[in-house]
């Protein structure tokens, strides 16, 4: 799931966050207002206030595009990350909640540019995993010339920011006293101090015996 700090890329990432023209809907609550929490050259995460809803949809793609020809996705988070995105892209977001028989609130929407796609902080690649017993998982992957790493997992699905954290410099790791039968989603990225953190590799899912 790959990102940068938008702070450090604000004169970069142009973004506007305004209504959807529509007629609403009396009985769903249109999400508060989109903020974009990170964006690097590949991916975004974003965050929005709930307004009492627990439900949402999203729906993603190249600016311009046409509403429901876009890439959508369902999350009862309050955050979302997406990734596979294009470097030096312009894209919008169209965020609804999703009351369901009540139908849907009215749109909320971000348009946002990605970063041009940097060599500093090479991002991981060919993550797999090594061994999986009743408690624990291990995993490794390719170094690409970095020498330190930040992992993050939890339950699958579960959004990037929320899930634990672990430092490590070994491009292999156990993760242990795991509940067994348990699925995880797993992100590596490269942690290159002062330059900041590569890309997510892409995710991998892993269940306990």
């Amino acid at each position: 799931m790959k990102k940068l700090f938008l702070s450090a890329f604000i004169a970069l990432a142009l973004f506007a966050c305004d209504k959807d023209d529509d007629t609403g809907n009396p009985n769903c609550n249109e999400p508060g207002e989109i903020t974009l929490e990170e964006i690097n050259s590949g991916s975004v995460l974003f965050s929005w206030e709930p307004n009492g809803e627990t439900a949402w949809q999203i729906e993603y793609g190249l600016r311009g595009f046409d509403v429901g020809n876009g890439t959508i996705r369902g999350t009862s988070e309050r955050d979302f990350f997406i990734e596979g995105l294009e470097p030096l892209t312009d894209y919008t977001i169209l965020l609804r909640a999703n009351c369901g028989s009540d139908g849907f609130s009215s749109d909320r929407r971000v348009d946002f540019s990605t970063i041009e796609s940097t060599n500093s902080c090479m991002t991981p690649t060919d993550v797999f995993v090594a061994d999986v017993g009743t408690d624990f998982f291990s995993i490794g992957w390719q170094e690409n010339g970095e020498t330190a790493w930040q992992v993050e997992y939890g339950p699958s699905g579960f959004s990037l920011g929320t899930g634990t954290v672990i430092e490590t410099s070994q491009s292999n790791i156990t993760i242990s006293g795991l509940p067994s039968q348990t699925t995880y989603e797993v992100y590596v990225r490269a942690n290159c101090g002062s330059q900041g953190f590569s890309d997510y590799a892409d995710a991998i899912v892993v269940t306990t015996n």
